[in-house]
């Protein structure tokens, strides 16, 4: 345990080196030497807001906004790097040329968006076995305390049927995790189709820095593509090397 613990900290040492050392190109404007080595990091998953914040910034010196948008979007994902990352992401989608109009999502789409951002799905079920062992003590207890019988009965039914409602939001929430995902148009421009093939009608044009959903599920059955829905609620077909998923 002593010599995996040794090497566990030695390897995280050695990606906190590279780190600075991809710190110290970008402060001497060397941009694309330092998203070389911040890739090489994330590539072997090491994950974190300074990472993807610092890419965000370094794409944006090379005025790749698209890209810039994306890692700036996954830095706000942190709570260390949320504000910077917010501020960030107003000044590149200032420069944008482009921007798509905006569908407002339903409410019941903001809510679970909500939940899976700020609760998660571990959570969710944490908080769902708590009020289900919470309601069943209390269904237990009744039978030995007949003054509060009745109290206690509807009292533990009440909260089993709030698990209830907690282990369905953890299910509806792992299932959106699981199926869609954030895409971010990096191309300058390129085409929706309306069908995953270049023969196909087009629908819409998407433009750098585009915001879309991706449906992971329907894109599997065509390698290549991703079938999207745009922000302004048009769906189709976009070609995958254009896009950047998270």
């Amino acid at each position: 345990m002593a010599f995996l613990l040794s090497g566990w900290l030695t390897d995280i040492s050695a990606q906190q080196s590279r780190f600075d050392e991809a710190n110290d190109l970008l402060e001497e404007n060397s941009y694309r030497d330092a998203i070389e080595i911040y890739k090489s990091i994330a590539d072997e998953g090491y994950h974190s807001g300074p990472l993807w914040l610092n890419m965000g910034i370094a794409y944006t010196h090379l005025d790749s906004l698209g890209a810039a948008k994306f890692y700036l979007m996954k830095a706000e994902k942190y709570s260390e790097t949320r504000e910077l990352a917010s501020q960030s992401l107003e000044f590149v989608n200032e420069r944008f040329s482009r921007r798509s109009a905006v569908l407002p999502p339903l409410p019941w789409d903001r809510f679970f968006q909500w939940l899976s951002e700020n609760i998660g799905v571990g959570w969710l079920v944490f908080i769902a076995f708590f009020f289900l062992y919470t309601g069943a003590g209390l269904l237990i207890w009744s039978w030995f305390r007949y003054d509060l019988h009745k109290l206690l009965r509807y009292s533990g039914y009440s909260l089993l049927g709030v698990s209830l409602v907690f282990f369905s939001f953890s299910l509806i929430v792992n299932y959106q995790d699981n199926r869609y995902g954030t895409g971010v148009m990096v191309d300058r421009q390129g085409p929706v189709y309306e069908q995953p093939q270049e023969a196909s009608s087009v629908v819409s044009t998407a433009y750098e820095g585009y915001i879309m959903r991706v449906d992971y599920r329907r894109s599997e059955e065509h390698a290549d593509w991703k079938y999207v829905r745009l922000e302004n609620g048009m769906y189709g077909w976009v070609k995958q090397d254009g896009l950047m998923v998270f």
